[in-house]
Formats: structure tokens, sequence, C-alpha cells
């Protein structure tokens, strides 16, 4: 349906952002009602038929939700919240959005305009007047402020088009209270029909088509790395059919896993310090490597540490990215190319399909495939480890074994990260999330709820540890309320385990302010291991919660929760001695590096 502008006439601010709602066929609107919000949801109130509001109890994770949404249908929700502690509890979910190429639109209230510099309540005022933008300015891409009903009619589409062109990213729209009540001499504006009109999805010209293609011809020992700019341009389907075509190996980062079936022969894994060993060693000893939207991080590249993941210079890069400023700036690059990730990859495939010459890298892939082998003998006891406590990675495989092979994954941040990145398998491109940049606790825990909203017949489950959940154990309740049957399954092991265990390899052991305990007067290393009971929380919230303490129990739990059709916490006590194993490094300097628990450092 094509809309066309209203009728200049008086509108209502609030009015004008509802009815651009319409437009935009934006399904839900979630946030938290405040003084500052109120006159926006009133707007809304004869609209529910159209719009769902979903408030869930905190705004950090009505932002999750809202990024969630993002990631899995493309679609940017407005997130409304008040003035004061609402824009303040959403920077931690922008900031997430920000920093992973997600996007939402963040609308924030303020004191009304008579008001600006007065210090009513809630108004940030003591450097400049009604300066929440200030605040936020980093985590967006652009921060609007309306003081005029005409201006939410200017902003609105600009906003929208912003957040979905070029890289990804959220906006803020800030409206003072009277404004939403106000009314003024505007029109509804029409969505700008920048899909059609907008060439951002620009691709190169045929010369650098030519010349990446020659490269990876002439090399010994090709990659391609899928970062997660393959997710975000949608470009999974070009990933696979590119690396069919030219017959060379995939890895990824851990924004990128899932970017290719993990069981497709081509797939190496994850590469990091954390990451799969086959994808650590192809990328140590690869000659020339196709980066398609990786930004190369500290935990993707072992902290840039040469031999421990990558022998660059030596490995030659040809860097793909729609944000030249992200092209270069780690490690230098044989080629860099900015351009959108899909339309790239779709000159390379129709250029190698003409030219018609697969690589044929015999030596390379025996060597890929000993690398396979080993990594193999590795992990494959772990699959059927009866120990107690539990194994996570008995814990893992036993989710993979009976959830749908079309399951969407929302590991939270925390040890549970790693623990999934090396051993959760995903089958189905596109179904496996988790926070990477800004890497904000209890993503994971919220977003699988954005999940649900998005895919409501589709299996979602969070993988979170004890602390993660804790800090947004709310999430239950907003399930229930909307009926989201969720399944969050907590790696309990009484600590802030990531943390602890930095302690552990880099402090001397010293543990202080990581291990859930009893404290009793100064005894600050003597009290015993403590969690609430996690599964009576899901009950007292109206879903179900269990307890594993078994290993043949994680099977039959996680089963029984996904055909219950109802949220459920399945609370998975996991031995907290075992680290995630180490493929490469991560170092906090000035303090040396790790050593790899598996695997060797390799410098040529």
């Amino acid at each position: 349906m094509i809309y066309t502008a209203d009728k200049l006439g008086k509108y209502k601010g609030a009015d004008v952002v509802a009815e651009y709602m319409l437009k935009e066929k934006i399904p839900y609107m979630i946030g938290y009602a405040g003084h500052g919000a109120i006159g926006l949801l009133d707007s809304f109130y004869d609209k529910q038929d159209q719009i769902k509001i979903v408030w869930p109890r905190i705004e950090t994770a009505a932002g999750f939700m809202a990024d969630a949404y993002y990631r899995l249908t493309k679609v940017p929700l407005p997130v409304y919240v008040s003035t004061g502690p609402g824009p303040a509890l959403s920077t931690c979910a922008v900031a997430n959005a920000y920093y992973d190429s997600s996007a939402f639109l963040l609308i924030t209230g303020e004191v009304t305009t008579d008001q600006f510099d007065t210090g009513a309540l809630q108004e940030p005022y003591r450097q400049h007047p009604a300066d929440f933008p200030s605040v936020v300015r980093n985590y967006v891409k652009q921060s609007y402020q309306a003081t005029t009903v005409k201006q939410i009619s200017a902003f609105l589409p600009k906003a929208f088009k912003l957040m979905q062109t070029g890289r990804p990213g959220p906006v803020h729209l800030e409206v003072p209270y009277d404004v939403y009540q106000t009314e003024g001499e505007t029109v509804v504006p029409d969505p700008e029909n920048w899909a059609d009109s907008v060439s951002w999805r620009h691709g190169t010209e045929p010369h650098v088509i030519t010349a990446i293609l020659k490269k990876l011809k002439e090399a010994k020992r090709p990659l391609i790395l899928a970062g997660g700019g393959v997710h975000v341009s949608e470009a999974r389907d070009e990933l696979l059919k590119f690396a069919e075509c030219m017959n060379i190996p995939v890895y990824t980062s851990l924004m990128g896993k899932g970017a290719m079936a993990e069981s497709h022969p081509l797939h190496l894994g994850v590469c990091g310090c954390w990451g799969h060993y086959p994808a650590v060693e192809a990328a140590r000893n690869a000659d020339v490597i196709l980066v398609l939207g990786c930004r190369f991080s500290d935990l993707h590249t072992a902290s840039w540490q040469p031999g421990f993941a990558y022998n660059i210079p030596a490995t030659k890069l040809i860097q793909i990215d729609i944000d030249a400023s992200e092209i270069a700036r780690n490690y230098p690059v044989d080629m860099g190319v900015v351009g959108d990730i899909k339309t790239v990859l779709g000159q390379l495939i129709e250029k190698a399909k003409e030219l018609n010459e697969p690589g044929k890298y015999d030596v390379w892939f025996k060597e890929l495939n000993g690398y396979k082998k080993q990594w193999d003998d590795f992990v494959t006891p772990f699959k059927t480890c009866d120990d107690k406590p539990i194994d996570p990675r008995r814990l893992i495989y036993d989710i993979r074994k009976v959830a749908p092979k079309d399951a969407i994954m929302f590991s939270d941040v925390g040890n549970n990260q790693p623990w999934i990145e090396e051993f959760w398998g995903s089958e189905v491109p596109g179904t496996h999330f988790t926070a990477g940049g800004f890497a904000a606790m209890g993503f994971g825990v919220c977003g699988v709820l954005g999940a649900k909203l998005a895919r409501p017949e589709t299996t979602c489950i969070n993988v979170c540890g004890d602390g993660g959940f804790l800090m947004m154990p709310h999430a239950v309740a907003t399930a229930v309320q909307y009926n989201l049957p969720a399944v969050w399954i907590i790696m309990n092991n009484y600590a802030i385990g990531a943390i602890r265990d930095l302690q552990r390899f880099y402090f001397g052991g010293r543990q202080i302010g990581t291990n859930f305990e009893t404290y009793e007067g100064t005894k600050y290393h003597d009290g015993e291991l403590w969690n609430p009971d996690f599964a009576a929380m899901a009950k007292s919230m109206g879903g179900e919660g269990v307890r594993v303490e078994n290993p043949g129990d994680i099977a039959p739990a996680v089963e029984a929760a996904i055909k219950s059709q109802k949220p459920t916490v399945i609370d998975v006590i996991i031995n907290r001695d075992i680290p995630v194993p180490l493929t490469s490094t991560w170092q906090m300097p000035p303090i040396p590096p790790a050593l790899p628990t598996f695997g060797k450092i390799k410098i040529r």
C-alpha cells in the first residue's frame, strides 16, 4: 500500500508519532511509562489493535528486546521512556545496539519547553538546558530534540531512514511533555522511500572484483572470514554461494557465528580467544583472507599478539566493509573495499561463475582436515561426560541434541558466551545472537523475548549465567504477561565466572567480589556459596522452573520446557572449576598474554 502525506492541519505531537508509526507498519512499541511518556501513550490508546504496547519491567529490557527484534527482522521498533532515570537506564541497551550495528528508535521525554533550564523534575540542566542528547550522543547515529510539533514531523522520516541505511544503528528522538499534547500546524509525514530512491547498498568497480578473484585464485591457503557484517547485510546466502563457487573455507568471528551452517564441509568455526581450534590454526597459517564485515577486535585477534590468532602482515587481507573507518583500523590491508557485503559478494559470484575456475587447494584442505580431527578428538568425550557437577560442554551438547535445528539461541555475556561460542552448533544460518562490542550482561536474558516477538512459532533459548539472569529476572514476568514461552538455561556456578577466572589467571587466584557467597562479619573468604532458588523464582512469576544437577536430566528438562509452551527457567548446577578452553589468548596489558590451553603459538 502506498501512503500519501496527510493534509496540513492541527495535530498533537503524540498523534503525529502514533499516525507515523502506522505508516511505517510498526507492530510493537516497547517501553516503560512515566510522566514523560503518558502524553505519548495516550495517542496509541485507540490503535492497540494495530500496534501492540509491550512494557517489560525496566527500560533497559525494552531496549534489549527491540535490539533483538531488529537483528531478526530488520524492522526498527520505537522504544519509549520517560525522563531522568528512564533515559539513563536505556543508555546501556542503546550502546549495546550501536556497537553491534543493530537499531531501534529511542524516544525520550523531557520537561516542558517553558521549564528548560529551571531544574524541573529530572531535567539534565547543569551544563546545558534539557541536555539528555549530550548524554546519549556517543551511542546513537543521530540525536534529535523536537521542540515543536512540526519538528516531530520532520525528524521521524529522517530517523527511520538513518537507522536502516549504511551501517545500521539506533537513533534518538527527544520530545518535551508539552509538545506531545500541544497542537501545531503540520502534516503526518510519509516514510521516506529510501529503499527505492537511496542507493546505499553500493558495490565496487569491476576491476576491483577482478583483482580480488585473482588474489584468491593465486593463493595457496585462502580463507573467507565472515564477520557480523554478513548478518547485518543479510548476505548469508551469498556467502554460501561464493564459498562453494570458489571452494574456499570459511571461518567467522563471534558476531559472525551462524553465518554458515556449522556442519558444512567448508566451515571451520569461530576464531578468537575461545575459538574453534581449526579456525584459529587456519587463520594463523592462511596467506590470503577475504574479510567480510569484521573489525578485528581484541577477543577475536588474541589482543593483536602475533602468532596467537594471526600472523599479519605475513597474511594478506582483502577487507570489505560498508564503514570505511573500520578498514585497516587494526591491521594493514592488501586491498580495502568500501561497500555493502551482500552487493559485493553478488558481484564476486557473478564474475566467478563467468570465469568458472574454482580453486584447487588439496594440500590446504589436508592440513585443515587435520586440525578438525584434532579438535574433534578433544571435544568428543565431553558429549557424554557424566561428571557431577555437570560439565558445561555436556550441558550444551544435550541442549543442541533436543532443540530443533532452527532454534534461536541468545547467549548472554559471561562465561556462558564462550561456552556457547565453542560448543553450540548453529545448523540454520542466522539463529545465533549475542552481545559483542559493548557486551552488556542481561542482553540475552531479555533479548530472547524480542526474538519470541519476532519469531513466535520458533523455539527461542537463552543460555545465561547466574549473574546475568539476576540482573534481569523480571524477564520471566514479562514472558508470562505477554505469553512469550522462552526458555532460559542458567549455567549456575555461583560466580561472575568470567571475571573470577581472570582473577585466577592474572591475579594469583585472589578472588574478591566475584563469588556469590554468604558473608559473616569480616570473614570475606569463608562464606558458603549461595544463590536464590531460580526455579522457585520462575514459578512465583507464573512460569515453570526446574533445577538440574544430574547430567542425565539435562535433555529431558530442555525437551519438556520446549514442549510445554510456557516460559521456563532451567537452573543447571555446573562445575565451576572447568575453564573454557583457550585456543589463542587475550591480554590485559601490562600482564603477559596467557598461553593457549589447547593448541600452541605458531609464528611464521
